[in-house]
């Protein structure tokens, strides 16, 4: 099988906290355990996010992302906004009915979209 990206690895002073945004607000599961690390399986794909944890500080912006994109099913799409409700995730902007720009709990930004 041939695949594009295949895992996106950020950094996070909080890996638990990460976690938990991830797995209770967004419904994404992990993919496997790893000391250290958190990979997270994409919804809809066979993609990954992987989450590195360290202790030095560093600045989501320097590096160059601007945000990332998940693809929400369409009959997940209102049970996703309503975690992300529940949960007081500020959003940060909208692309129509069917996008929106949240902040994870390290700085970086997600789109949720369902197209």
């Amino acid at each position: 099988m041939n695949r594009g990206l295949r895992h996106l690895a950020l950094k996070t002073r909080d890996l638990g906290r990460t976690e938990r945004f991830y797995t209770d607000v967004l419904g994404l599961r992990q993919a496997f355990p790893h000391p250290g690390m958190l990979f997270l399986e994409t919804p809809g794909g066979e993609d990954l996010l992987n989450f590195v944890e360290t202790r030095r500080k560093f600045d989501p912006a320097a590096g160059g992302l601007d945000h990332f994109g998940l693809h929400v099913p369409r009959g997940r799409w209102k049970q996703i906004c309503a975690r992300v409700k529940r949960a007081r995730v500020k959003v940060r902007g909208r692309r129509g009915r069917t996008a929106m720009y949240i902040e994870d709990p390290n700085g970086y930004t997600v789109e949720l979209y369902c197209d």
